[in-house]
């Protein structure tokens, strides 16, 4: 396995991750609504995701539930829910107080949750490991030790990218709430969620 396929896996990865998605507009909307650390939880569950799909896929269990649809169907069905309520409990909070608790609303686990929901339940990250990281991988290596390798390097692309767009959404955050003399983004941060969740429900649909 070469430094240059790692590069290219790298340059590759972090294209991808840069362009906004579910995974991205989740982080975004946890970290307008409590800053950066409250981003810290669906980060983490967006790269607990990643290693549970890493893992799937150096089993050779993405193929299975390719074959199996309704085992990935619950889990699709399992996560759109999560976030449906999630969202719901982010408008309900905002309303019931003008200055969103980031502590004790937002906290990691539910951030977590978010993010391990989101990216087990979007199709298009099955898709991702089906087609996109099989371009990378040399047969005659060692598979599990390239997927551990691809893992690791996704943990830093990942991060970059989910980084980047949790300074921009607190910084826009914090610029609206000196503006109008209150945070208004638990409201638009719920709603963002149950439009994800909405857009991944139709994929199921569709799938």
């Amino acid at each position: 396995m070469s430094i240059e396929t790692i590069l290219l896996f790298f340059v590759a990865d972090l294209a991808i991750c840069l362009v906004p998605g579910a995974s991205t507009a989740v982080t975004a909307s946890y970290a307008a609504s409590g800053g950066m650390r409250a981003s810290l939880g669906p980060i983490t569950g967006i790269h607990i995701g990643n290693f549970i799909w890493y893992a799937l896929s150096g089993l050779g269990l993405v193929a299975l539930i390719a074959a199996a649809p309704n085992i990935y169907a619950a889990i699709r069905w399992f996560g759109v829910a999560y976030l449906l309520w999630m969202g719901a409990r982010m408008i309900l909070t905002n309303a019931r107080s003008a200055e969103l608790s980031q502590h004790s609303e937002i906290g990691f686990f539910n951030g977590f949750g978010s993010g391990l929901a989101v990216h087990m339940a979007n199709p298009k990250v099955m898709l991702f490991y089906v087609s996109f990281l099989p371009q990378f991988i040399d047969p005659a290596i060692s598979i599990p030790y390239q997927v551990i390798v691809f893992a690791c390097v996704t943990l830093v692309s990942e991060s970059i990218g989910l980084l980047v767009y949790s300074f921009l959404a607190s910084s826009a955050s914090k610029q609206a709430a000196k503006r109008l003399g209150k945070n208004p983004v638990g409201y638009i941060s719920g709603t963002i969620l149950i439009i994800i969740a909405s857009g991944i429900a139709i994929s199921n649909f569709n799938a």
